[in-house]
């Protein structure tokens, strides 16, 4: 299974590029644009792109396909660094513990976009409160209806739905009337009904279970038949939604206020500049957008053919990346754009993290377009699309990994999809409850902190340091026949060292306990939270000090120089290095 190979090179490509945009490019670069001035991050992540992106990449694709094995077996290059494989694949399996649940709310969130009236636009439903205030824009007028309040004049109604929208978690003023926007209340109370906090779970909301079977059902099939069946998948997976987005610009183009949300999108405030936190949230996504430290790229690079040229892949994958959130911005701010001019606001004004963007702002957004209906199901659509992009590979590193270590696993085809879909759609069932978005809040806010930074920082070091470069030169040579530029080494000796270093120093300086809305976790879930993010880490020091204890030496510093060589399982197959001695079927770009 580890030694599969990809149908045709274009799948590899595909895949990857579905991969790094998902559902994360949809929200996560919008929101951090509106936050960090537009333009002025959309600018600093062009640069850290190619300062810090390009190298890591390059790096990861290099030793994936050099070993031809997953994120735990290609650290034989250093074996005491295995540690950081299995951190891979903890770290993934957290996330795609979690990450099916976002597939069960935008399957609710599509079910219900074929609604004769799609229900968030409105405050007429049985879980709305008597302070849900709506705004729905008919034959372009804005009309605003507020359940219970006295208000007739329509600037002062929909001056207070603007307020409540801003208060509630979907932007940034203070708050200056109670209630909630009818899109949070069908979040809240109709698709959640949330309790109360983590120590409330509640019962577990069956139709939202049965909508992350179906997710479970589908990531199966895809995945089961393996890459060169999956890999053909992907063009419908990855196409569809670019067809939809570039639907999405062309119809928010044509619409009044367009072009202040794009404006916004490119023009840079350069005094944003001077605020160090957009450097690092720059450098955090470019690296992030890419997957990098999850082990992703080790994995898929793996299934390529001995002798392709990594290089050439890189600048096309990494420039297609760019070029998608690029494009996804474009879009996303000529919506904004109009529905801020709708609402007599700023785009500013819509400043909202993850979740809320996800089902609330982007639903709010689709109910103030010509027929909703169809923009909603096109929009979620989209998400679940390029949420499959997301998670496939992340179930594909688990699996690759448990039959690496394991390789009678791999003549049962099936046993290690179920061995690792089932006790992640068992752990599902404390997403789907009533707290369940207590709970993800929670993961989500530690999986990947600090320990994504520490990884990225240290196969870095282990690559260039301990296994050296001189032996990564050759190693690339004797794939594709050619050596890299001196620059890229540089950066990897060097340069992308310290730009993680920088990363987690500011993540641990800027640390702020989890919140959701007002909700403030208990000290006990801090707690667990904490136990989350160093259960990633703890393989790191117990497999390095392991693996030196366990080899031969006279001394403690001969038994570590010994154990920092490769070992025997480290490289090609005999067969790829004579089928690859003397080619050099390549050129460098």
């Amino acid at each position: 299974m580890g030694h599969e190979t990809w149908g045709s090179h274009v799948d590899y490509i595909v895949t990857i590029l579905g991969y790094s945009v998902g559902v994360g490019g949809m929200w996560k670069f919008p929101y951090l644009c509106m936050r960090n001035g537009g333009g002025a991050f959309l600018l600093l992540f062009l640069v850290f792109s190619v300062i810090g992106a390009i190298p890591c990449v390059f790096l990861e694709m290099v030793i994936g396909q050099f070993s031809q094995s997953g994120p735990v077996k290609v650290w034989n290059l250093c074996p005491p660094f295995r540690g950081i494989g299995l951190g891979y694949v903890l770290i993934t399996m957290y996330f795609s513990t979690y990450y099916p649940a976002l597939f069960a709310w935008f399957f609710y969130y599509l079910y219900y976009s074929f609604s004769a009236k799609i229900p968030w636009a409105h405050c007429d439903n049985v879980w709305n409160t008597p302070s849900c205030i709506s705004h729905i824009d008919v034959d372009g007028v804005a009309d605003a209806n507020v359940t219970n309040a006295s208000l007739t004049d329509s600037n002062a109604a929909t001056a207070m739905y603007n307020n409540s929208l801003l208060a509630n978690g979907t932007g940034n003023w203070s708050s200056v009337v109670s209630g909630m926007t009818a899109a949070e209340e069908f979040w809240r109370f109709r698709v959640l009904e949330i309790s109360d906090g983590l120590e409330h779970l509640g019962e577990v909301r069956w139709p939202l279970f049965g909508c992350l079977v179906i997710a479970y059902v589908m990531a199966f099939l895809f995945i089961f038949q393996g890459i060169k069946v999956s890999g053909k998948v992907v063009y419908i997976t990855v196409g569809i939604p670019y067809i939809l987005l570039t639907v999405f610009l062309i119809q928010g183009c044509l619409l009044p206020g367009s072009a202040d949300g794009i404006y916004y999108f490119v023009y840079p405030k350069f005094e944003k500049l001077l605020d160090p936190k957009i450097w690092i949230e720059a450098c955090n996504y470019a690296l992030y957008s890419l997957g990098i430290a999850w082990g992703c790229l080790i994995t898929m690079a793996s299934h390529n053919k001995f002798n392709n040229n990594c290089f050439r892949d890189v600048l096309i994958i990494v420039a297609a990346d760019v070029a998608t959130a690029v494009f996804v911005g474009f879009a996303f701010f000529a919506i904004m754009g109009h529905v801020a001019y709708l609402r007599g606001v700023t785009v500013e004004a819509f400043q909202s993290s993850g979740f809320n963007l996800g089902f609330i702002v982007y639903p709010e957004a689709v109910a103030s377009l010509p027929v909703p209906q169809l923009w909603s199901a096109l929009t979620f659509i989209t998400l679940l699309l390029l949420g499959i992009d997301s998670l496939i590979p992340c179930f594909e590193i688990s699996i690759t990994a448990l039959t690496d270590q394991f390789p009678r696993l791999a003549r049962r085809r099936w046993l290690p999809y179920i061995m690792v879909l089932l006790p992640s759609l068992f752990m599902g069932l404390l997403y789907m409850s009533r707290g369940g978005i207590y709970m993800l809040t929670l993961v989500d806010w530690y999986a990947f902190f600090p320990s994504m930074a520490v990884f990225a920082m240290m196969e870095c070091f282990v690559v260039t340091w301990c296994y050296g470069t001189n032996r990564l030169e050759k190693d690339i040579k004797m794939m594709w026949g050619k050596t890299v530029p001196k620059a890229m080494i540089i950066s990897l000796k060097y340069i992308c060292p310290i730009l993680f270093l920088v990363i987690f120093s500011y993540s641990l300086y800027s640390y702020r306990p989890p919140k959701y809305g007002d909700y403030v976790f208990p000290a006990w879930a801090t707690g667990l939270g904490w136990t989350i993010s160093f259960s990633s880490l703890v393989p790191l020091p117990v497999i390095f000090f392991w693996t030196v204890y366990r080899t031969e030496g006279k001394t403690l510093k001969e038994k570590v120089m010994k154990a920092l060589e490769p070992n025997k399982h480290w490289g090609p197959s005999t067969f790829e290095k004579e089928n690859c001695n003397g080619e050099a079927t390549e050129t460098m770009m």
